[in-house]
């Protein structure tokens, strides 16, 4: 804990003491304080004495005596209705609990409400009246009053009614303070409610019990009570415990996290991993890839001795970084700058429209690099020791590349000036690069680019530069909201309509960053918001303008134009047809089979991206290999058996569809069989156990099926094959099938010779 924490820390606990102290002494005083109304009467002989706001008896017949100073001789007679506490606390000097007046004697009996009348017996008759008959001290908790009906018990639930009374009125004022205060406060506020709440109760609580077991007496010591100070010491201490336990203190810390793509290592040193893996497996490109950025795959033309090494392995030399001129915005060029000292060197980026060579405050710019070899690069406001402590990935990228290109939006010198380290020297920056190649060597000396901007006000409005969604994208069929990220080159006050009008007259404010340390990892400054009343099959216009400098009341520049952004409305997609769904056949044990599927509707007709499943679980599906469009197919080898595949087609703008096809796939792998030949009319006919395509020839079953004369066939018959009827000849016939199943060559399906049967006479 730092020493300005620590201060604030005991301050607060020093309140929090003295709080409860004062309570305490309030407490203690309240306990015993029992208080005569002011105006009662008390009659000592002829005298006639009144309680005065002062707290003191006086008679306006004799103005130096009061209730300190009464005559020694006075003779003193109680009612049974006054209050003993009357007597303990407005003459306790005179003795009466310790040995009585001087020169009379103590009573031997306790006051009680039952025997005050005789309590002080009396030598010359007169008396101390109380009027009016029956007046008793003000006790605005009536203590003596419960403790008379209920006893010790009565004295004890005074008390702890009295505590909670005390402690909600002092929460009560303790959050008005703290509300007004504000909510950074809060956990203050409620930790000092707390602790007062607790040490009051445990005080009145304490204090309570103790005068319940007294039935209401207890020894003083001065203006306390014995009990009195021990129910404050236990209250303060309950009231400190509490606060310390429910008191914590609060801090805001914003951090920033940006998602890069994976890095492999750099260097080499593990490719050869690759080349030995279990089972003899080869190693892909990936697979060396991952491995390092300095493996590659060599002998790839020749995979018996494809390899993964590390290339370059002696490269110690850093990327060499060259300006880029191609990355310029028009109008700017850089210009060597001779005022670097070696090792480092670099470029002003130069605005040749402005005679300054500055360019606007808050206006985009962009300059970029060139490397001898592909290399991540980091940019930083500071010039730091080592690459890695560098902030930023140029251009936002940690990729190895040759080109790298970093645009920017710059504030100017009348910005909040302690909000970002670039905001200094009146306007002049430079930043510095370093590049890392595949290997791990880094520049150790930077190339610095120098800027300035312009020192005059800031009199451009701000710059929406795009949004996290594309312009003109569709959204899915009856989707009510969509949140939107708007994307501005300065920190601004943001606004959205579905008209086009001016700024003030815009109905919908956006959630901004208000500060110029708030940037992406683009530099640019984010407003976020929800858009509502979305349209189906139509296009729905929003549109958007911007206020800068949002920590300023006046002075402030607003786009006149507005940022038209547009979202498409669609309809629900539909997934027409999807396929197989039918029996499969081939002749090879794994057969092939194509899944289809055709959409419509939706967006762009149905354009759409189709995948496929088993199972039909969401992280199962597999994206077809021919999609994007409104037909869609996917081949698959199969093994003979039953399938379902579940299919979903997904459009640009987020409506799916989901069907479902069954299909068998059987495995035919023989050749068709002549079941039947016989002669029918004048034709050879023969029939087969499945369509089939049969030739023959008459010398032998030497011949392949392409040489054969082919058998006629009917259409709608593929069983059933005719050839002209000849008893001279053998007809040596080969069957195929659809799936090209056939006798091997020196084979045949069956060998027929015709002849002819005569009925003898």
């Amino acid at each position: 804990m730092n020493n300005k924490k620590a201060t604030i820390a005991i301050s607060q606990i020093m309140i929090l003491v003295l709080g409860i102290i004062s309570f305490s002494i309030f407490l203690s005083g309240g306990v015993r304080g029992e208080e005569i109304a002011v105006g009662t009467q008390a009659k000592l002989g002829e005298d006639i004495y009144t309680y005065g706001e002062d707290g003191k008896w006086f008679s306006p017949s004799n103005p130096n005596i009061n209730y300190k100073n009464l005559p020694s001789n006075a003779e003193i007679v109680f009612t049974p209705s006054t209050s003993t506490s009357w007597v303990k606390d407005y003459f306790k000097d005179k003795s009466f609990y310790q040995g009585g007046v001087p020169g009379y004697s103590a009573p031997s009996a306790a006051i009680t409400p039952a025997n005050k009348a005789n309590i002080f017996p009396t030598q010359s008759g007169e008396a101390l009246e109380i009027s009016p008959p029956g007046a008793e001290p003000v006790d605005p908790n009536y203590a003596y009053e419960w403790g008379a009906k209920f006893g010790g018990a009565g004295y004890a639930m005074t008390h702890i009614v009295e505590g909670l009374a005390w402690s909600a009125g002092v929460v009560v004022i303790i959050q008005i303070i703290g509300g007004i205060a504000g909510d950074e406060h809060k956990p203050l506020v409620n930790a000092l409610s707390g602790a007062i709440f607790g040490g009051i109760m445990a005080g009145k609580t304490t204090y309570g019990i103790a005068q319940g077991l007294g039935k209401g007496q207890s020894i003083g010591w001065g203006g306390f009570s014995k009990a009195g100070l021990v129910s404050s010491g236990i209250g303060l201490g309950i009231g400190i415990a509490i606060f310390i336990m429910m008191y914590k203190k609060e801090s805001q810390e914003i951090i920033k996290f940006t998602c890069y793509p994976w890095d492999a290592p750099t260097g080499g040193e593990d490719c050869e991993k690759c080349n030995n893996q279990k089972g003899g497996l080869p190693c892909s490109e990936y697979q060396c890839r991952s491995l390092g950025q300095a493996c590659e795959l060599v002998n790839v033309e020749d995979q018996a001795e494809m390899k993964c090494v590390w290339v370059n392995k002696r490269d110690v030399n850093p990327p060499q970084i060259e300006s880029w001129e191609d990355a310029l915005l028009p109008d700017y060029r850089y210009v060597p700058d001779k005022a670097i000292s070696p090792p480092d060197r670099g470029v002003i980026v130069d605005n040749q429209d402005s005679t300054t060579g500055c360019t606007k405050a808050f206006t985009p710019i962009t300059f970029g690099i060139n490397t001898d070899e592909p290399a991540k690069c980091k940019i930083d406001y500071i010039r730091k020791k080592e690459f890695e402590e560098m902030e930023f990935f140029f251009g936002g990228s940690s990729l190895f590349k040759y080109n790298h290109t970093q645009a920017m939006s710059l504030p100017g010198p009348s910005a909040e000036q302690n909000s970002t380290p670039i905001l200094q020297n009146n306007g002049n920056y430079e930043l510095f690069v370093r590049c890392m190649d595949a290997n791990g060597n880094t520049n150790e000396a930077n190339f610095v680019f120098k800027y300035c901007v312009e020192k005059g006000p800031d009199t451009t409005p701000p710059l929406i530069v795009t949004t996290n969604l594309l312009n003109n994208m569709p959204f899915q069929f009856d989707k009510k909201t969509i949140d939107l990220e708007l994307y501005t080159n300065e920190p601004a006050d943001c606004k959205w309509s579905p008209r086009d009008q001016s700024y003030d007259d815009m109905e919908n404010s956006m959630s901004c960053t208000q500060s110029a340390t708030e940037m992406n990892a683009q530099m640019l400054y984010t407003c976020k918001t929800t858009l509502t009343g979305l349209k189906n099959r139509e296009d729905n216009k929003f549109y958007f303008r911007c206020r800068d400098q949002p920590t300023k009341t006046q002075d402030r520049n607003t786009n006149s134009e507005s940022y038209e952004f547009t979202l498409i409305g669609t309809e629900p997609l539909i997934l027409n047809e999807v396929g197989p769904n039918k029996t499969v056949k081939d002749s090879t044990e794994s057969v092939k089979i194509t899944l289809t599927a055709e959409t419509s509707a939706g967006y762009d007709k149905g354009k759409s991206t189709c995948y496929y499943s088993e199972t039909g679980k969401t992280d199962t599906f597999i994206m077809f290999f021919e999609t994007d469009s409104h037909e869609h197919s996917q081949d698959l080898s199969l093994l003979e058996g039953d399938y379902t595949y579940h299919i979903k087609c997904i459009d640009l703008g987020g409506n799916s569809d989901t069907k479902t096809t069954t299909f068998s796939v059987e495995s035919d792998s023989s050749a068709p069989t002549v079941v039947r030949a016989y002669k029918e009319e004048t034709r050879l006919k023969i029939i087969t156990n499945e369509d089939a395509e049969c030739v023959y020839d008459t010398v032998d079953c030497l011949f392949t099926f392409e040489d054969g004369l082919k058998m006629i066939t009917a259409q709608d018959e593929l069983t059933e094959h005719f050839a002209d009827w000849d008893t001279k000849k053998n007809f040596y016939i080969k069957c195929k099938d659809e799936y090209s199943n056939q006798p091997i060559f020196n084979e045949c399906s069956m060998i027929v010779r015709p002849y002819d049967v005569f009925e003898e006479d």
